[in-house]
């Protein structure tokens, strides 16, 4: 019986090397070995025969392959003997021993032994300098930890930097003085773990060689020749392929005693973060003549010390291209410094947008501070709406446990009281047990949570503010649930503001403010936005205003309902810190609604909505623009069922310069139980109009959900629907999310704006309504 043991020689702190297991999964000894194997694992082991060990050497297999049987034998007993004792192999000779293996499997006319799949080969120093002499371009970034490194060789680098400014991206350090050599070897062991793993599916380049990581040697660890090599050595064993050091002719000695001990090294010169306090800072060096001359002179010397790659950063780049004229046959790889160089090096961090702003030389290539804010936001408001987890993330019982169990907790006098099915909709129904210990308790007030499949919810238009958030079948809060709401909301003192000066006022006392923005007569959809502000801002401030300029001469301005009184009853029950509810004078001083300067969305122009009341959204631009103005919030919260009015705030932000300072939050469209978008017109419908309603939500998901549809058989089912139900259709459009386009017929129906306007009548009356849904893409 053999038990598989690879034993590896390991630098303790302190410097001292020993024998041990290489995984935690293996034992601690071999079964079946010798006394004289058991010593070598509780003795220290000597320096030179564990360095050779450690690194070793690849000779004794250049020889031809005729000869493994013969005289090669005895020339290699020494080494196979101390690495193969009883079968088990450690070190770099279980690499020599398949390589031997294999050969003499050949000579013999035998196949090789099979083993397990090889991974890709290694690029190598040798692969890289082959690249810059070909005159390819050379590129690098820096990773911290394994999946950094897992992306960044699936990627196809040449390079892979594990920097100090692990300090300032991952540990949360000021600067990368405070890094440790103890950071950097866990940092660097991570990474040789990352690209030493197989690649990700998506990889682009899931094929290319392994590339070579560079490990910076941290402040403080380079003062002295001795203390160098030593933690250059260290960062080597953790899996670095060179090392990298900050300065030019103050360490070319240190880069030729590292080059003599065969450790390659990196040269990094120009700004050298670790010494910027002496160079005045984080800034632009090699500006003057002068300046640059010592820069070029830093990097001759070290290529003449031995240093296999240079590093330049934050020059001019007529400095960079000097320096790589004048170092040659040695890759110089800029970062801030030009595209005259050989490649160059970015920070993963700023390449992914992770930290907001990017120094003005780095080209932003993805917004993941943005993804993963927005990510956390769809978790959080998944878990607190019980949308997550759903059927499908929670496995089950088999009915036959779960009976036994039931019997068993009562045994112990606990109850499960079974689950409710909803009939109507069993299939999307998760049962929920709810465990109470006898006797019964009440009920909370909200009752059990209902659990039901997302079925729409939050477009993020491309290029805007958006967060999206999902949402559940049917309503989220019926009136109960409201009331409820209601009666629990933190009570806070509501402040009413008429005038810009009292919002001024306001707004010097209070922090970061989410803004919602209505015309008032409120409805349960208007609270979910309140709702949906208060987790993302100190302060919600809630405007009320009929906008003048919104209406046309024949539409129902004077109609529109105004319940001053009870809109500020459920927002103070809400927990709405501020309403401010300004004239139409305080809005317009200067000759009323409209005003004299206006905000138009051209790009909207004769599109869907905007066709229909083409006056509206000039209206709705412009008011919005005096009130972000007025307001000045962090963030501002719009429901989804407006989708072109979104999209005109959106733009407008963006056009404006705006979006730095305001955040825009879409809510997902709030609606009644049996799907019908609410909204305060919905006060018009008479019976007849509010029973034949909910067939424009229902129309519009059996029209996107059917096998094969397109934006043009989407237009056709909808409108047939809704005439056949008698209503007036004014428009049905497949849009795209940013410009509100049509799209043509027969393009794909993914990432498309469903959007409807359509006129109810009865006996004598009329109600206007729209609505839309999203088709992600």
């Amino acid at each position: 019986m053999s038990v598989a043991l690879v034993a590896n020689i390991r630098r303790l702190p302190g410097g001292l090397l020993v024998k041990a297991p290489k995984s935690q999964n293996m034992p601690a000894l071999p079964i079946f070995t010798t006394l004289d194997n058991y010593a070598t694992y509780f003795d220290p082991w000597p320096k030179k025969r564990a360095e050779f060990l450690l690194y070793g050497s690849r000779r004794l297999l250049h020889t031809t392959v005729a000869g493994m049987h013969s005289s090669q034998q005895q020339q290699k007993s020494t080494f196979m003997d101390d690495n193969l004792v009883d079968g088990v192999v450690y070190g770099p000779a279980l690499a020599e021993a398949k390589l031997e293996s294999n050969a003499v499997a050949a000579v013999q006319g035998q196949p090789p032994p099979k083993s397990a799949k090889m991974t890709t080969r290694a690029l190598g120093l040798a692969g890289v300098l082959k690249r810059f002499h070909d005159g390819r371009k050379l590129t690098m970034v820096t990773a911290y930890d394994f999946p950094s490194a897992r992306m960044a060789r699936g990627a196809g680098v040449e390079l892979v930097l594990v920097g100090d400014s692990l300090g300032n991206c991952r540990l949360g350090l000021p600067d990368t003085v405070g890094v440790t050599m103890e950071d950097m070897v866990r940092a660097i062991s991570a990474v040789r773990r990352g690209v030493d793993a197989s690649t990700p599916p998506s990889s682009g380049a899931p094929n290319s060689p392994k590339p070579v990581i560079v490990g910076d040697m941290p402040f403080g660890s380079y003062l002295v020749k001795n203390k160098t090599l030593q933690n250059a050595t260290s960062l080597r064993v953790a899996g670095a392929d060179m090392v990298k050091l900050e300065g030019g002719r103050s360490v070319a000695p240190l880069v030729k005693a590292l080059t003599g001990a065969g450790i390659a090294v990196v040269g990094h010169i120009g700004l050298e973060p670790q010494h910027s306090l002496l160079q005045g800072g984080l800034k632009l060096q090699g500006t003057t003549a002068q300046a640059a001359l010592e820069i070029v002179r830093d990097a001759q010397a070290l290529a003449v010390a031995g240093a296999k790659i240079i590093v330049i950063e934050c020059v001019p780049t007529e400095v960079a291209r000097a320096v790589q004229a004048t170092v040659h046959g040695v890759p110089v790889i800029g970062i801030g410094a030009g595209c005259g160089v050989s490649g160059q090096v970015v920070v993963c961090d700023d390449l992914l947008g992770m930290h907001g702003a990017v120094p003005s030389f780095v080209k932003k290539y993805a917004d993941l501070e943005r993804v993963v804010a927005e990510a956390y936001s769809l978790y959080l408001a998944d878990v607190r709406r019980g949308n997550f987890p759903a059927a499908e993330h929670s496995r089950r019982m088999h009915a036959d446990e779960f009976t036994q169990m039931c019997a068993l907790l009562q045994q112990d006098g606990f109850q499960v009281q079974p689950p409710a099915v909803d009939k109507t909709n069993a299939e999307e129904t998760v049962p929920n047990h709810s465990l109470r210990k006898q006797p019964e308790l009440p009920v909370g007030l909200l009752g059990p949570m209902e659990n039901r499949k997302p079925r729409h919810g939050m477009l993020e238009l491309t290029g805007g503010h958006f967060v999206p958030w999902s949402r559940t079948r049917g309503a989220q809060l019926s009136s109960v649930r409201t009331m409820t709401r209601l009666t629990l909301a933190t009570q806070v003192k509501l402040q009413v503001l008429h005038t810009g000066e009292q919002v001024r006022e306001w707004r010097e006392t209070v922090g970061q403010v989410a803004f919602v923005p209505t015309m008032g007569n409120l409805h349960d959809g208007h609270l979910e936005l309140v709702d949906e502000a208060k987790k993302h801002a100190d302060k919600v401030l809630v405007s009320i205003f009929v906008n003048p300029s919104q209406f046309a001469e024949h539409e129902d301005l004077d109609r529109y309902p105004r319940t001053i009184d009870r809109d500020l009853e459920l927002l103070q029950a809400r927990g709405v810190h501020a309403v401010f509810a300004p004239s139409v004078d305080d809005l317009y001083p200067f000759g009323g609604s409209p005003g004299g300067t206006v905000v138009d969305p051209r790009f909207v122009k004769g599109k869907s909505e905007d066709a229909c009341r083409p006056h509206f959204f000039t209206g709705v631009a412009t008011v919005c623009l005096k009130l972000f103005n007025l307001c000045t919030p962090s963030v501002v919260v719009f429901g989804q069922k407006d989708a072109m009015q979104c999209a005109v705030i959106s733009r407008m932000l963006d056009d404006f310069f705006l979006s730095s300072r305001i955040t825009m939050v879409i809510a997902a469209t709030s609606r009644e139980e049996d799907g019908l978008a609410r909204s305060s017109r919905n006060s018009y419908l008479t019976p007849s109009m509010r029973k034949a309603a909910p067939s424009i939500y229902a129309s519009l998901m059996d029209a996107t959900q059917a096998p094969d549809a397109t934006p043009g058989s989407v237009r056709q089912v909808v409108r047939e629907l809704l005439e056949h139900e008698g209503m007036v259709v004014s428009y049905v459009s497949v849009a795209d999310p940013r410009e509100m386009s049509e799209k043509s017929d027969d393009d794909a129906l993914a990432n498309s704006i469903v959007s409807i306007a359509c006129l109810l009548e009865d006996s004598g009356k009329r109600c206007r309504l729209i609505d839309n849904i999203i088709v992600p893409a």
